[in-house]
């Protein structure tokens, strides 16, 4: 028998598991091979994976077959915002019915919730049960690839910042999606980066870390694409995902610095015609 209950601290370990397994499947189907991660890196993903159980209860949930686990999933509640952060199920359980189950049990978090977002993969057993579950579909392109120097602009405006400006996190969020900056500051703890651009009405941040954009908010398409540019400049390689048509800014960019642009999944929206222009999307916290 499986049972769908919630996810305690003491499934942290099983549900990497499956989350890497299903992960690794996923690269495979879309051509590529799985990426190996690192000592640093599988530590930081297992305290993520503790914060969800601590922080977010009511949308952290596992399959469990006896002892061991056999899916997950992990939903964020923000205020009047809802997002479903992962759905994962080991490969060998598959076509089971339990992505539906654990689809429903973290969709139990999202009551009441004005907005309601999911990032998905191009996975079509995941576009069905994501459109399903009465949200607009919004196609996706990704960029990755090795950064152009020579495109890089010159004097890009703002600085590095600290956990000193999560108040302008928080002030500029407030007109996007609502303030991620609680999860900002985590991030920051963690040893992530971020670049602040606070000139006027000109205002905005971008969260990085392991050559990953984590997060991006501004007041306005132009102060945005100069903080990605920032990014850009700082990591040498890069990966963005979840770019919409209303973030044509941040492919313009892309393509500029030389990244490969390809369709890529898709945002699942709710609550809203259209996700917020200056803005892109974090993997775990919108």
């Amino acid at each position: 028998m499986i049972e769908i209950r919630s996810m305690t601290f003491d499934d942290v370990l099983g549900v990497a598991t499956v989350v890497r397994a299903a992960g690794d499947q996923l690269a495979r189907r879309a051509g590529r091979e799985p990426r190996s991660r690192t000592d640093e890196q599988r530590e930081k993903f297992l305290i993520g994976l503790r914060r969800f159980v601590e922080l977010d209860p009511g949308g952290t949930w596992v399959a469990a077959e006896g002892d061991s686990v056999v899916g997950m999933v992990a939903a964020i509640r923000r205020d009047s915002f809802w997002g479903l952060s992962m759905l994962f199920v080991d490969p060998e359980q598959q076509n089971r019915g339990l992505g539906r189950a654990l689809l429903d049990a973290g969709l139990v978090s999202s009551a009441g919730a004005e907005i309601r977002m999911i990032l998905s993969s191009a996975d079509p057993r995941a576009l069905r049960r994501y459109s399903r579950a009465g949200l607009d579909i919004h196609p996706t392109v990704q960029a990755r690839g090795t950064i152009d120097p020579r495109a890089i602009p010159d004097n890009l405006s703002g600085r590095t910042g600290n956990a000193n400006d999560l108040d302008l996190v928080a002030s500029v969020d407030a007109r996007l999606r609502g303030s991620r900056a609680e999860d900002v500051g985590y991030l920051l703890g963690g040893g992530a980066s971020l670049q602040i651009i606070d000139r006027g009405a000109a205002r905005g941040y971008a969260v990085h870390g392991d050559k990953r954009l984590m997060m991006l908010g501004a007041t306005d398409d132009a102060t945005a694409a100069v903080l990605l540019w920032r990014f850009l400049a700082e990591a040498g390689e890069a990966e963005i995902w979840g770019l919409i048509a209303r973030q044509n800014w941040a492919v313009k960019v892309a393509l500029a610095a030389r990244l490969e642009v390809a369709a890529a999944g898709a945002l699942f929206l709710a609550g809203r015609e259209d996700p917020p222009g200056p803005w892109l999307p974090s993997g775990w916290y919108f």
